[in-house]
């Protein structure tokens, strides 16, 4: 036994090495996640603000934070960590200038309440932090937030999302390539200020450029617009974002989109099918909500790949609200989408807000790979156009009888082998090579609502100017801050990693917590098991240590 004892310390003194005996492999990471870890070549430092006096939640998630982090530094002794209370100096000037170093970081701050002897008291924490490496910095935020959730499923989720949320600031500082990816212009789109929000969250990962479908390169020999360098231009992009075109799209326009699917190519299209627009509201208490899809001229070409966007307006009761300035009122157009799916793209995220949405339905199609990401609740109304769309719905309470048809799809996404719109159609006249007649690995994200990923200026704020973008998918007028950054986000993630982080996302760990009423209802029992358990275990083993020395040496 000794020899055995001694061999192993000899062996340990060699070599490394860790076991994960649990059932659901908590402790290992992704060979993903390995692989981007092993790419740190220079020390990289983790700056961790969860530290202080915070209920058990936060306890909870800046432990399994460093323990996380102690795997990835086990991995790589380049990555180190910190942890640091932003609130520690008792200068409140000093702590106000920390809070907004923070905040223009890119680090949220949420308000708790701290139970203390003199009664509760209001901190202001931030769960996050910011990663360095080499010239690069990247934010990271540690607790996901999720609409009408508790707060210990939100920490749960937080949790299990840690692998995923440090493997990505990883993967920001350590790429060496940053995919491209094109904002279409040309039709009406949603203008710059309207997708800033967006632009600066992508431009840490990706090189974000607005590209006019309908402005051509010239020949320099004849003089003449060149579509074969057009081609090459679009296809030079990774992914193509079109956000609520509004202008029709001739035959030439909608080859182009074709052909650059027929590539391989990922896109997400946002598209409103119905004009409905809130400004309308400001003239008058109704307005005429009639169908634009026909008109745009993309509806066929999406069937064609295996998705009908409707022109139905959907109403939903579970929606978010509108501020009339006397209070927040719920409005049925404005449905919420809580994501109950477990694709990587949706799973554990905040609530999605969309504005005067409309329904879509599936299309078979061969070699199309269909996955609803975002559903209503059931309870959810459709209205055909052209219809009137009034405040009265605002304040007149909803007929619940009438909200009974069921959940209704408002994204979609379409992979595999994307057939080209132009198949058995005669392609516009060009002088390219011959279109490609079907995909291989295209990937196709549809969401009926153009206006997903538009964000609000500031009209409330005085700290900030007037008209200044917000950050997308939190809303001024009620304060509330939705997930459809994150799901686009996500999305791009999905679409673009070659590495297969995203894999990440969809992993189960399961958290074993203790039934808490159970717990409180025999809490006195087990504080004094707990208490007395080991010191009576240590007596009996005592004694039983004795008894058998005793008996040894009495033979």
């Amino acid at each position: 036994m000794a020899a055995l004892v001694v061999a192993a310390v000899a062996v340990s003194q060699f070599s490394f090495f860790r076991l994960d005996l649990t059932e659901d492999q908590r402790f290992s990471l992704n060979e993903s996640t390995e692989a981007l870890i092993d790419q740190v070549e220079d020390p990289l430092l983790i700056t961790l603000y969860l530290d202080g006096d915070f209920p058990t939640g936060f306890q909870r998630l800046k432990e399994e934070t460093r323990r996380m982090l102690d795997e990835f530094r086990a991995r790589n002794g380049n990555i180190q960590y910190v942890f640091i209370n932003p609130s520690e100096n008792p200068d409140p000037q000093a702590r106000r200038d920390t809070y907004q170093q923070l905040r223009n970081a890119g680090l949220n701050a949420i308000q708790i309440e701290v139970q203390e002897a003199d009664g509760v008291k209001q901190q202001q924490i931030f769960p996050g932090a910011i990663a360095t490496y080499r010239d690069r910095e990247w934010s990271i935020a540690l607790l996901l937030e999720q609409f009408a959730t508790a707060p210990e499923a939100q920490i749960n989720a937080s949790i299990q999302n840690l692998e995923y949320t440090l493997a990505s600031a990883l993967k920001g500082l350590t790429a060496s390539h940053r995919p491209s990816i094109a904002l279409l212009d040309g039709h009406g789109e949603l203008s710059p200020v309207e997708t800033a929000s967006l632009e600066a969250s992508l431009a840490k990962g990706y090189d974000v450029e607005r590209f006019n479908l309908r402005e051509f390169p010239v020949d320099s020999v004849s003089g003449q617009p060149d579509l074969t360098l057009q081609v090459r231009r679009l296809n030079s992009y990774d992914l193509v974002v079109l956000a609520k075109p509004r202008a029709s799209f001739s035959d030439l326009d909608r080859w182009l989109l074709d052909q650059y699917l027929m590539n391989n190519g990922r896109a997400i299209f946002m598209i409103d099918a119905v004009y409905a627009e809130m400004d309308s509201l400001s003239y008058a208490s109704e307005f005429l909500a009639y169908p634009i899809l026909d008109a745009m001229g993309l509806g066929d070409q999406l069937f064609s790949y295996g998705a009908r966007i409707n022109t139905s307006l959907i109403q939903d009761l579970v929606c978010a609200g509108v501020n009339d300035r006397r209070s927040v009122r719920p409005w049925v157009y404005f449905p919420l989408f809580l994501p109950q799916t477990e694709h990587p793209i949706a799973k554990n995220l905040n609530a999605v807000r969309m504005e005067f949405a409309t329904t879509m339905d599936t299309v078979r199609v061969p070699g199309v790979r269909k996955t609803p990401l975002l559903v209503t609740s059931p309870y959810t109304r459709r209205q055909a156009t052209p219809g009137s769309v009034s405040l009265a719905t605002l304040y007149n309470e909803p007929d619940q009888t009438r909200y009974q048809e069921g959940p209704a799809m408002a994204a979609i996404l379409l992979e595999g082998a994307l057939p080209s719109f132009y198949a058995n159609r005669i392609s516009p006249k060009t002088s390219v090579a011959a279109p490609k007649a079907a995909a291989s690995d295209a990937k196709l994200l549809i969401i009926s609502d153009g206006d997903f990923i538009k964000n609000q200026r500031n009209v409330v704020r005085s700290d900030i100017p007037r008209g200044a973008p917000l950050p997308l998918g939190f809303d001024q007028f009620t304060g509330q801050q939705f997930g459809n950054a994150d799901f686009l986000l996500n999305a791009l993630d999905y679409m673009l990693d070659g590495s297969g982080l995203i894999a990440v996302r969809g992993r189960e760990v399961t958290l074993r917590l203790l039934d808490s009423p159970r717990a409180n209802e025999n809490r006195g029992a087990w504080q004094g098991g707990n208490a007395l358990g080991p010191i009576l275990l240590t007596l009996l083993l005592g004694a039983g240590y004795r008894w058998l020395r005793k008996r040894s040496f009495a033979k």
